[in-house]
């Protein structure tokens, strides 16, 4: 910092939206401060200062009053690089949020003795660091597919193999942990970073082994809510030494303040996990868009199945797909379920042919069993009239748990003791489906003495050895099996495709699929209850043409991903007026509800990407305008959600709530 720069720019560190723009402060004589440090500053408002990050330094200011001196310097490690605060501004203009809310998200809690070491330790140059002359060859994949991938502002839909291979160590891991390894491989090559974005604990799992087996000990870096706050932050700051590095994380690792971006990886970019669940709730596949943007760095979309929207940019010529020349994709066998009366079938409700395949295949190796539902039983019905019950504190689902005498709500809890259909009067329920705990209870009965794995959320289980086991995985916790599995049964594929949400289809896919992947090159998957064009593309692993059917139904529909929308719920005169104000600002395809929510009420405008930057800085506007006028007698809030899908299923959800009330 120059002796005539002595004004800083402040982002504070603040919820309120009216306050969401850089202040002017003075910089006193002696404090040390760098564009990113964290400074304390003075607020009118508060009699503590408030905390916020130095986003600009000048010799001068706008303001015509006395600047206030910033209070104490937090930090003087520049913590908010300055691309991280460019795509934070970019992500808040795109979801209508707070620029504050995205760097809350992008900078770990800080650990004052981990950054105090981490200081003394970090080079003041950069180290020369040895680079592989030797690349990973991997079959499928010409040279020129990885300098297509990275190139300079390079968008790619990367469809990964199947199957697996034995590694250096003797393991065997999947053919995708070689192709993102050889990715990674190619960034570092050449000097740069590249970020590597997963959706859960399993998919690092997966990919960290590897990575580290292709690269120098220190280059992969892991950044996920997983790992000690201490060891998180820590491998933040590592992140802003000036060297190249390979981040391996989920949603909040596309932040990572990386030098010299090759390109950031979103690996299966259709799973919910993508979804940031906090203000303003952006999704990791439009965040690295932006990123790639303004920094000119590749995205490389990679999955199994391309999600709607990849499928969507492939069609439109946006983005570039890229495929493996070689298929060592399992056989796979749809068949609707055989309910009958012999033994091999009732108790396992399995189809006859997949059951038959199961117990053959036990003779050599484990079989896995991917059921939809966690829980004994997700619904209950009467015994008499067979109607779908509900809670009757809240109108939520109701379920059995753990094989319990008693129903109790999956909303809000409640055990219905006294439990009796509200249709016909009867006093006995029947469990409603099949949840993975009373899957295990039926495959144990028929299959005697064959050991059950259990593996979900509760249960993490990374991998099961190659000796005979039924492996019960809820979808998206299937573990790896040494040289495969022998056959995997998808089971619930009705239940999984009918139900209510936008995203049935596209997340059933990919769930299958990523079954699919972990079998031995010669072993069988089964798909069961699921017939017609979903059962020909899992049969064939074709999903292209079903897949871009789904969009031009959605277009038709004025559906995403061929339209934008945004979610608006709060009280209903806030929300009222939010909607009048949007309209009369123009824009808009149309606006779905009002509906009834707890609280008040929701609407859900539609419209075109063209015109969504418009719509965007209008419900910002709005907003903030909302911020600055809200007095304690109205004390709740606009909530702005922009392009979830899952806001439409709320809205159905919600509709059917208010009819059943």
């Amino acid at each position: 910092m120059s002796p005539q720069t002595r004004i800083a720019q402040v982002l504070l560190d603040t919820r309120l939206p009216q306050l969401d723009r850089p202040f002017d402060y003075l910089i006193p004589e002696g404090f040390n401060v760098s564009v990113g440090s964290l400074v304390k500053v003075p607020l009118r408002q508060r009699k503590t200062a408030a905390q916020g990050y130095v986003v600009g330094l000048s010799d001068a200011t706008a303001h015509t009053g006395t600047l206030a001196e910033i209070a104490e310097v937090v930090s003087p490690v520049g913590l908010l690089a300055p691309q991280t605060y460019a795509l934070a501004e970019a992500i808040a203009e795109r979801q209508a949020g707070s620029t504050a809310d995205i760097v809350r998200l992008a900078i770990p809690p800080r650990y004052v003795r981990t950054e105090k070491k981490w200081r003394e330790q970090v080079p003041q140059t950069p180290t020369a660091r040895p680079v592989p002359t030797e690349l990973s060859a991997v079959d499928g994949f010409s040279e020129d597919s990885w300098a297509t991938m990275l190139q300079q502002s390079g968008r790619t839909a990367l469809y990964l193999p199947h199957g697996g291979e034995t590694n250096a160590q003797g393991e065997w891991t999947p053919r995708s942990c070689a192709v993102i390894s050889r990715l990674a491989q190619s960034a570092y090559a050449a000097g740069q970073s590249l970020i590597i974005v997963v959706p859960t604990w399993r998919h690092l799992a997966l990919y960290e082994q590897p990575l580290r087996d292709a690269l120098p000990d220190d280059i992969v870096v892991s950044l996920h809510s997983e790992l000690a706050p201490a060891e998180r932050y820590r491998n933040f700051l590592l992140c802003l030494e000036q060297s190249p590095r390979v981040v391996l994380g989920t949603r909040h690792a596309v932040y990572a303040p990386v030098h010299n971006l090759s390109g950031v990886v979103v690996l299966d970019d259709s799973d919910e996990s993508h979804s940031e669940p906090l203000a303003p709730y952006p999704h990791t596949r439009d965040i690295a868009l932006l990123r790639g943007s303004l920094e000119g760095s590749a995205t490389v979309f990679a999955s199994l199945v391309p999600s709607l929207s990849v499928t969507r940019w492939v069609e439109q010529g946006y983005v570039e797909a890229i495929a493996p020349t070689t298929s060592q994709r399992a056989q796979v066998i749809p068949t609707e379920l055989a309910l009958g009366e012999g033994v091999e079938q009732a108790p396992a409700r399995l189809p006859s042919q997949a059951f038959r395949a199961a117990k053959e295949a036990l003779k050599t190796g484990p079989v896995l069993v991917q059921v939809f539902r966690t829980g004994f039983a997700p619904g209950v019905s009467c015994a008499q009239c067979r109607e779908k019950s509900f809670c009757r504190t809240c109108s939520g689902p109701l379920r059995v748990p753990d094989g319990s005498s008693k129903p109790s709500c999956l909303w809000c809890g409640v055990t219905d003791t006294t439990w009796r259909c509200v249709h016909c009067g009867h006093d006995r329920f029947l469990p409603r489906g099949h949840g993975i705990e009373r899957t295990l209870a039926d495959i144990g009965k028929s299959f005697p003495g064959v050991p059950l794995v259990r593996a979900d959320g509760q249960h993490r289980v990374s991998r099961v050895p190659n000796t005979p086991a039924l492996v019960i995985a809820t979808r998206g916790a299937e573990p790896l099996a040494d040289q495969g599995y022998r056959a995997v049964l998808l089971l619930d594929g009705a239940a999984m495709l009918s139900r209510e949400s936008i995203g049935a289809l596209e997340d059933s896919l990919q769930a299958w699929e990523s079954a699919i992947a972990l079998l031995a090159d010669d072993g069988t998957g089964f798909l069961t209850d699921v017939s017609g064009q979903p059962a020909l593309a899992v049969s064939s692993g074709r999903y292209e043409p079903l897949l871009r059917h789904e969009v031009t139904q959605r277009q038709a529909l004025r559906m995403p991903p061929s339209t934008r929308i945004a979610s608006l719920s709060g009280p209903a005169s806030v929300v009222m007026s939010a909607q009048q104000a949007l309209e009369a600002a123009g824009g808009l395809i149309d606006v779905l509800g009002p509906v009834s929510i707890e609280g008040g009420i929701r609407v859900i405008a539609r419209f075109s990407y063209a015109e969504g930057a418009r719509v965007t800085r209008e419900l910002r506007a709005i907003r903030q305008k909302l911020a600055v006028s809200r007095n304690r007698s109205q004390p709740a809030r606009l909530r702005i959600v922009v392009d979830n899908p899952d806001r439409l299923d709320a809205l159905l959800r919600e509709s059917d709530e208010a009819r059943v009330g």
